[in-house]
């Protein structure tokens, strides 16, 4: 990347009518240092950037001489070379060379610390990884990556004593989580808002205990398991005051997780009959899901949790930059509530269904008992159902998706769908974008340039739309440039 560091640090410099002596004592450096970053002969290292840039009040990108549209173009080609490569060193080489061009962004770092703690001990550099999650949670100040990166870090850290000091520095004693200090203000305050707190809560920590209820691996034995998972299914019945376990509702991602879970430990036992009555419990609680209508009401079936009751909204979760987006976790069932008392963001958390999520368990597949029947003729016909259902590829879920609008393409042209071959069980989709005056062109550019990095051998266009959603033919230009 041809970055313009020197050239806009020199001009920073002169704007603020410093010499290069003025500006090395007051950032630290060494007047030499400064010379070579602004002749391009060096660049600082990567906590030095955000140093720099909060100096002179501006950026790290714009330090950098990085636009927007550059920036979610390198991004993209980051993130995608991150999914294809194989390896935690191949991993952490794209991780590293991502993190230097864009050193604030936060998934950038937080795949670094997880991906060093991967790293066979003997290999494992453990100072690297503690100065570069202590110096990101300094520097972080988004609520959500500042969390994953205290999970993911101690996730990686090896060393107890080192953990257990880290706990103490960003943890306490006190629940001083977000949930808790906001019914604390709300107490007294306001009753409607302190109710939806209080109903998030109990539904949170009531899920908390099933999924602590239905684990198998921390202490009992696979009859155990079992049991617990029969028991939290009979609990789940009486709290949706409903005995069909394959009815959308709230509950659904405790039933599903309970279901397979119940499946997976019967097939242990190679009690199959059992096995396959709880997986087509869950398969078709799926489906279910995923047929519903938008605006669909999706209920807790109790009035101890009313205010946080929902409508179904279904569409994509895609990613990308401006060309060429793609999807991989396919369809997506966004929850909004109906009777959330709080006006404008909601600080209750939202939360995403991902069909594919389960496809992967069933279709892929990753638990051991499933693995062992995934040569099963009568297992197959599962996988084969949930692969139908949620199958972004899938010419039923791409209508939807482009015809009901889940994604548009904001230069108002066309909007092409492409299905590319299989990749660890999980089909992709890419969406390329018509331009008024290129065409498809750009897009075709970038999507052959993101099938050389993946590896991908094969490509088929599904369906074409027009600004205004209708299905159209598909053009020549991308039947025949999407051929690799």
């Amino acid at each position: 990347m041809n970055l313009k560091f020197g050239a806009n640090l020199k001009a920073l410099r002169r704007e603020r009518d410093m010499t290069q002596e003025e500006l090395a004592d007051a950032l630290g450096l060494s007047v030499q240092a400064i010379s070579r970053y602004e002749t391009g002969a060096a660049y600082p290292d990567i906590e030095m950037l955000p140093v720099i840039a909060g100096f002179f009040g501006v950026t790290v990108d714009s330090v950098l001489g990085v636009s927007e549209k550059m920036r979610e173009s390198r991004r993209g080609d980051y993130v995608t070379r991150f999914k294809a490569v194989k390896g935690v060193e191949a991993k952490l080489e794209v991780l590293n060379r991502w993190r230097t061009e864009f050193p604030d962004d936060w998934a950038a770092v937080y795949y670094t610390v997880v991906a060093m703690g991967e790293v066979p001990d003997e290999k494992r550099d453990s100072a690297a990884l503690r100065n570069l999650a202590k110096s990101a949670l300094k520097r972080c100040t988004e609520p959500y990556w500042h969390d994953s990166l205290i999970f993911g870090y101690l996730s990686a850290e090896d060393d107890e004593k080192t953990a257990l000091d880290f706990i103490r520095q960003y943890g306490s004693e006190s629940d001083l989580s977000r949930l808790h200090l906001m019914m604390t203000y709300y107490k007294g305050r306001d009753e409607r808002k302190m109710r939806a707190l209080y109903q998030y809560q109990l539904w949170q920590k009531t899920c908390d205990q099933l999924e602590l209820l239905i684990q198998f691996g921390y202490g009992g034995d696979v009859r155990d398991a079992i049991e617990n998972c029969e028991l939290a299914l009979d609990f789940l019945k009486r709290l949706s005051h409903s005995s069909d376990l394959t009815k959308p509702d709230m509950w659904h991602r405790s039933k599903l997780m309970a279901l397979l879970r119940l499946s997976n430990n019967y097939l242990f036992y190679d009690e199959r009959k059992k096995g396959f009555v709880a997986l087509d419990a869950a398969v078709t609680l799926i489906e279910n899901m995923i047929d519903l209508q938008d605006g669909a009401v999706l209920s807790f079936g109790t009035p101890k949790l009313d205010t946080l009751d929902c409508a179904a909204d279904k569409g994509a979760a895609v990613y990308g930059g401006r060309d060429c987006l793609y999807s991989c976790n396919g369809l997506a069932i966004y929850m909004k509530y109906l009777n959330s008392p709080f006006e404008g963001e909601n600080p209750i958390e939202s939360w995403t269904f991902f069909p594919s999520n389960y496809r992967t368990i069933i279709a892929a597949p990753r638990w051991r008992n499933f693995k062992r029947y995934e040569d099963d003729p009568e297992y197959e016909k599962y996988a084969e159902r949930i692969k139908k259902a949620a199958d972004i590829t899938e010419r039923g879920n791409v209508e939807y998706i482009l015809t009901r609008g889940a994604v548009t393409n904001p230069t108002g042209g066309r909007l092409c769908a492409v299905k590319t071959d299989d990749r660890e069980h999980l089909r992709l989709l890419y969406l390329l974008m018509e331009e008024p005056e290129t065409g498809f062109g750009k897009a075709i550019e970038q999507f052959k340039k993101t099938a050389a990095i993946c590896g991908i051998t094969a490509a088929e266009a599904v369906m074409t739309v027009d600004g205004e959603r209708k299905i159209v033919a598909t053009p020549d230009e991308v039947t025949i440039g999407i051929a690799v």
